[in-house]
């Protein structure tokens, strides 16, 4: 395995990335967001899933990203979608297929789901959309996120859906590539329910579309926090099972 630890993708002080790389060219990466509600976390969060990942012939490049209390919303999004053109400028170089998988877990599901479903971030930042082989996300919390609902002064336990949450994009444009959507039995309160009707908004319509819902057993992300008695992170068991029938 090769790794590129730190390097910059962007100006501010946190716009960092870790790169994990096979030793064989010709990869596919996945791209990954760390959880933590946008005020918490790290890029270095990541490194046992880059590892399984590289184990699996992929790259893993782990995004660091604006926070609270210095972020703002959008800020920690338009970092993503900075990242993403980054990372695909940079994959020619570094042996890459160009292929990318746009993922993260939880506040990181979260980015992910803006990035799928409003065009704009991606388009925005130069990133060819045609490179983007799905999406993954572990987590997400569908509706306006707590802490943005924080930032504006309300009640972090409401749901709303405004133009800050990923539920009300959908139907507004095609799904831009596949979309694997996780979510965990005993997970945050009214996130399970928020992934379902994301789900069931983007087929009702786009009945066609190549969007799967699975639900895990256990807590919030413990998919990819928590190996399951094989050794592997069901977060990426299923990640890996979905992409591989694209």
């Amino acid at each position: 395995m090769r790794t590129l630890m730190d390097e910059r993708y962007a100006p501010k002080p946190c716009q960092l990335l870790d790169w994990y790389l096979p030793e064989e060219d010709g990869f596919d990466t996945i791209l990954w967001f760390h959880g933590g509600g946008m005020e918490a976390g790290s890029r270095k969060d990541g490194d046992q899933l880059a590892r399984h990942a590289v184990q699996a012939g992929y790259a893993f490049v782990s995004a660091e990203y604006s926070m609270y209390p210095f972020a703002r919303y959008p800020e920690f999004v338009t970092d993503a979608a900075q990242a993403a053109a980054h990372v695909q400028k940079r994959l020619p170089g570094l042996g890459g297929s160009g292929r990318m998988i746009i993922t993260g877990q939880s506040a990181g599901a979260y980015l992910t789901m803006l990035l799928c479903l409003n065009p704009a971030y991606l388009r925005n930042a130069g990133v060819d959309p045609e490179g983007i082989m799905a999406y993954v996300s572990d987590s997400a919390q569908q509706t306006v996120h707590y802490n943005v609902l924080r930032e504006r002064g309300m009640d972090s336990r409401l749901e709303r859906i405004d133009g800050a949450a990923p539920l009300y994009y959908a139907g507004m444009n095609r799904l831009p590539g596949p979309l694997l959507i996780l979510c965990y039995e005993q997970d945050m309160p009214c996130r399970p329910e928020q992934n379902v009707l994301m789900y069931r908004s983007l087929l009702r319509f786009e009945p066609q579309a190549r969007v799967e819902l699975v639900v895990l057993p256990g807590g919030h992300c413990a998919g990819s926090t928590q190996l399951d008695e094989d050794g592997q992170f069901p977060y990426m068991r299923e990640l890996l099972r979905f992409v591989k029938k694209l």
